[in-house]
């Protein structure tokens, strides 16, 4: 049987709401920042988002969300149910060192 190496579905966020950014947050390093929320649903699930201002060619994008869904998908703690939301507000190179140690720690 093939091990599946992608993000389930159960663990994606379709939709940005207002609410999410009175979550919790916190700064992981300077420009990308967290928020977070417990929920009741026991699954952990996660929303990366990068605004074109910030990076504007689309395939940079893509590789720099494929690479924070990658770091959530391998260190969050799948005991803890909670919904994340990874913000970028400026372009940072060593951005998935910091993430480990946040999904890590939380």
């Amino acid at each position: 049987m093939q091990k599946s190496f992608s993000l389930p579905k159960e663990s994606r966020i379709k939709k940005i709401t207002k609410e999410m950014f009175g979550w919790h947050s916190f700064v992981v390093v300077e420009g990308v920042k967290v928020f977070y929320n417990k929920n009741k649903t026991g699954k952990c699930s996660v929303l990366v988002m990068i605004p074109k201002s910030v990076v504007s060619c689309a395939t940079r994008r893509n590789m720099l969300r494929r690479r924070a869904k990658e770091v959530f998908r391998l260190n969050a703690n799948r005991d803890k149910s909670a919904d994340y939301l990874i913000k970028f507000n400026k372009f940072t190179e060593k951005f998935e060192e910091s993430l480990v140690s946040f999904f890590k720690n939380v």
